[in-house]
């Protein structure tokens, strides 16, 4: 339907035009009767909807001329407050509708109604009801002219107490700048009374240097220009300098020229002080910013976006040399996939935020960068901005977590794999994770097994012993691998072999990773090898006493030989055999005698060979006293026996050659460590000393001789004489 509004008042206008079209109905609008009989000449409507008071021709002038036409024969509608029910029989005896303005949703059911107007009143009947009515508007408009100068009294009153009381300073003026009226708050300002104000123009109030530019803003207010909130610097009447804020508006006459400027003046010395802080504050936020070691930007919202301003980390992270080469691109080419800077800015507006959020961002040279990033956006009367955002590189994280998981899967895969059970426990003793290889140990599949405790696999005579080594688990101290004995799950006895570790979080034992392995068949070895072991020591024993016998028969014959022989040189040659085969008899008779059947305790057995090379002396006996410093050293058989022999022949040497002529003194032999696997043989007296002429190893003598081969030859060690003090022989040579 087309309607045509017909009202002066242009907010009925539109209030009333914006409804009509939500209901899908074409609108025109008129101001006044003579606009509207124009508009209905030229245009078809289908309905007038119109208001009774409306300057040049009223309403029901106009609805007097549509019902005398013959062409213009409209339904009309009064939409009004001015007519009351009484008024309501004349309007419908004219054939139009009346509605109040309070029912304007009525407008709808109306139009749904409408008819056209009925025939045309007689002059009489018409004007007679017409001015009656008029007359009623009229009185009805003198009450609102009353009422509305007393509320216009009344505002004046309220202006008054409003420009008083204001806590601004406000000032009118006339049109060349003098003051007219200042309030309460200018005196207090400024200093000056009311009547001091109107002897005075702006050009005394605001520094000398702002004179031009307020001359030059009050020609613009004078010729009709707005003028913006601006700032100035004003002096009080002491001299004093204020920094204000200033708004000023011109009041128009009847004529729409300028009558005078109203000035609001706004003391900003406290804002002023703000700022300087704030911006000190906001210095010393950038250099913050500038010098924290994560990315910080700020962009705008969007697809693409823009950065507004980034931080030197953030260029730097991103590959750049300088600011201006990232602040020329859109934020979505740093992106790896320029479409997820689109779900990334939705979610920020979705969610109001984004925190640690994972992106895949590219640097200048095309590599992958991977960022944690955190963004708010900022508003501003409801509407968003830009975004502010702190960006962390976590490229290397990633790599040390994704190197993690296959780390993990590693160890998962050489968990499940391993042939060795691997449980892990809590503090309680419940396990928590069991592999493959615990279900064939144990018997108890997984789902038996999780939870069950440790106990009820430990036999009770084993607990004690495993409990002592879970309690060093759970004081940190790794658990050295034991054997025990496990409880299968149909009741069998199962040897094993256990270690493990404690499992630790923030530094705190959270449970124990234990590694348990069936040790059946290796006990069946180990009781062979046992078996095995005992009956080759019984046959080394065995050897060793054959040897020992044997030897004790040659030197027993030897000695059997030596009674029938009158030569002084021979018998000592044979007495010097019998002695080289006692020390080599001793040695088996030690081994014998030993627990391992393979090493020989070097300083009991010097004692017992130089005892016996005493005994048979004819040399000296008495008066040579023999001193031994032999440590705690065991040496095997194929060191002991070229050792021995060494001893054999230097002390007999220095019992034959070194103490002439009834002398006395004294033999040391010594053997110490030298370091951690060489050792030191000493054998020296403080003898008369050997002759120089003679050459350890260029000499004749068959015993000095023989302890040359034997160092050098049988002990790979090195020989060394000394004759300070007597004569010195010393041998090292590493142990075996």
């Amino acid at each position: 339907m087309k309607i045509l509004i017909v009202d002066n008042n242009l907010e009925n206008c539109r209030q009333l035009e914006t409804s009509l079209k939500k209901e899908g109905h074409t609108v025109g609008c008129a101001h006044e009767g003579r606009e509207a009989l124009t508009l209905l000449h030229n245009e078809h409507y289908d309905c007038i909807i119109a208001e009774v008071c409306l300057p040049a021709m009223d309403g029901f002038q106009l609805l007097r001329v549509l019902t005398l036409s013959d062409t213009l024969y409209i339904p009309f509608v009064f939409l009004t407050d001015v007519l009351d029910e009484e008024d309501a029989s004349f309007v419908r005896t004219l054939g139009a509708d009346l509605l109040k303005r309070s029912r304007i949703e009525d407008i709808p059911k109306i139009l749904k109604t409408l008819t056209p107007p009925n025939p045309p009143l007689e002059e009489t009947v018409y004007l007679q009801k017409y001015t009656h009515i008029l007359q009623k508007i009229l009185n009805h408009t003198l009450q609102q002219t009353e009422e509305i100068q007393k509320k216009l009294s009344q505002s004046e009153r309220k202006y008054q107490n409003l420009f008083e009381g204001a806590h601004d300073a406000t000032f009118i003026m006339n049109r060349e700048g003098g003051h007219i009226e200042a309030n309460k708050k200018a005196s207090e300002l400024l200093g000056y009374t009311l009547e001091e104000f109107r002897a005075l123009s702006f050009r005394e109030i605001v520094v000398p240097s702002s004179i031009p530019d307020s001359e030059n803003k009050l020609v613009k207010l004078l010729e009709g220009e707005d003028i913006p909130v601006y700032e100035k610097e004003f002096r009080t009447k002491n001299g004093k300098k204020i920094p204000v804020e200033v708004s000023v508006s011109g009041v128009q006459d009847e004529s729409g020229e300028v009558a005078y400027i109203q000035s609001i003046v706004r003391d900003i010395t406290e804002r002023k002080t703000t700022e300087q802080f704030l911006r000190e504050s906001e210095e010393k936020y950038r250099t913050l910013v500038e010098n924290l070691n994560v990315g910080v930007y700020r962009s705008t919202p969007g697809k693409e976006g823009r950065f507004i301003d980034v931080n030197q980390a953030f260029v730097e992270m991103l590959g750049y040399q300088n600011k201006e080469d990232l602040l020329k691109l859109k934020v979505s080419k740093t992106y790896m996939n320029p479409e997820d800077r689109k779900k990334f800015s939705e979610k920020i507006l979705r969610q109001g935020f984004a925190k640690n959020e994972e992106l895949h961002l590219k640097r200048r040279d095309g590599t992958l960068l991977i960022v944690s990033d955190t963004s708010t956006p900022v508003y501003s009367n409801g509407k968003v901005l830009y975004f502010d955002g702190i960006t962390e590189d976590i490229t290397e994280r990633k790599k040390m977590e994704e190197a993690l998981r296959e780390s993990e899967e590693k160890y998962r895969t050489l968990v499940e794999n391993s042939k060795d059970s691997i449980v892990i426990i809590d503090l309680r003793g419940n396990v928590q994770f069991a592999n493959k290889a615990t279900e064939e140990l144990t018997g108890y599949i997984m789902e038996e097994g999780l939870g069950m405790n440790v106990r009820q696999i430990t036999p009770l005579k084993y607990w004690p012993k495993s409990l002592a080594m879970l309690r060093k688990a759970l004081g940190g101290e790794p658990i050295a691998y034991f054997e025990s004995v496990i409880r299968r799950k149909d009741k069998k006895l199962v040897p094993v072999e256990s270690g493990g570790q404690a499992i630790f979080k923030d530094g705190k034992v959270v449970g124990i990773q234990i590694i348990t392995r069936d040790i059946t068949e290796r006990k069946k070895a180990e009781e062979q090898i046992r078996k095995s072991l005992r009956e080759k020591e019984v046959l080394l024993k065995e050897i060793h006493h054959r040897v020992k016998n044997n030897m004790q028969i040659i030197s027993s014959l030897l000695n059997l030989q030596a009674a029938h022989i009158e030569d002084d040189w021979v018998l000592e040659a044979f007495k010097d055999c019998q002695n080289r085969i006692k020390s080599m008899a001793l040695v088996h008779e030690k081994l014998y005698q030993s627990e391992d059947l393979a090493s020989v305790n070097f300083r009991d057995y010097v004692k017992s060979l130089t005892t016996s090379l005493i005994r048979s002396s004819r040399y000296n006996v008495g008066r040579v006293t023999l001193k031994i410093e032999a440590e705690d050293i065991s040496l095997g058989s194929d060191q002991a026996l070229p050792c021995g022999l060494i001893v054999n022949e230097l002390v007999s040497n220095s019992l034959k050659h070194a103490f002439p002529h009834g002398r006395t003194g004294e033999i040391l032999i010594r053997l110490h460590p030298r370091d951690e696997n060489t050792v030191e043989l000493t054998v020296a007296d403080n003898g008369i000393g050997i002759p120089e002429s003679i050459d350890l190893k260029g000499t004749k003598s068959l015993g000095l001789r023989l302890v040359t081969i034997l160092a050098e030859d049988q002990l790979n060690g090195e020989i060394r004489l000394d004759r300070k003090g007597g004569t010195g022989i010393y041998i090292t040579f590493k142990t075996r």
